[in-house]
């Protein structure tokens, strides 16, 4: 009987560790559905995340929608506020970021922190999700 218990919480405690991120999306209000461009920055972004990228879309460069991704690898917080969230493992390595500017009027936002450094399963997963959210029709 303790035998299964014991079974039983750590099959529990290895199910809630394996917990997937979630993305935080904001779309701005004034957004007109769909837009029909967008421009790529790829000032700080990999070369392959780039190759990637272009291979799912084709970006114009006269567009006035500006894609900007940032993202962070390894990240370490030495901060006492964060042990709990580190001791257990829940602790982000890395996030990953696309933001779709008009000028400097922020009109979508995806952010979503992730368990191990970014790849390009990541790039390509939050790129279809902006392609879901802006370009296709509803």
């Amino acid at each position: 009987m303790k035998s299964s218990i014991v079974g039983i919480i750590i099959l529990l405690f290895l199910v809630s560790c394996t917990e997937k991120p979630k993305a935080t999306v904001h779309v701005g209000e004034n957004l007109v559905l769909p837009i029909s461009c967008m421009k790529l920055n790829t000032i700080g972004v990999e070369k392959p995340f780039v190759k990637i990228l272009r291979s799912l879309y084709t970006f114009d460069e006269s567009c006035p929608y500006n894609l900007t991704i940032s993202y962070k690898k390894d990240i370490v917080c030495n901060s006492s506020y964060n042990s709990l969230a580190k001791s257990t493992g829940k602790f982000p390595k890395s996030f990953l970021k696309f933001e779709l500017r008009n000028g400097f009027d922020m009109t979508y936002s995806y952010y979503i922190d992730l368990f191990d450094n970014v790849e390009s399963v990541d790039i390509e997963a939050g790129f279809n999700r902006l392609k879901h959210d802006i370009l296709e029709t509803r």
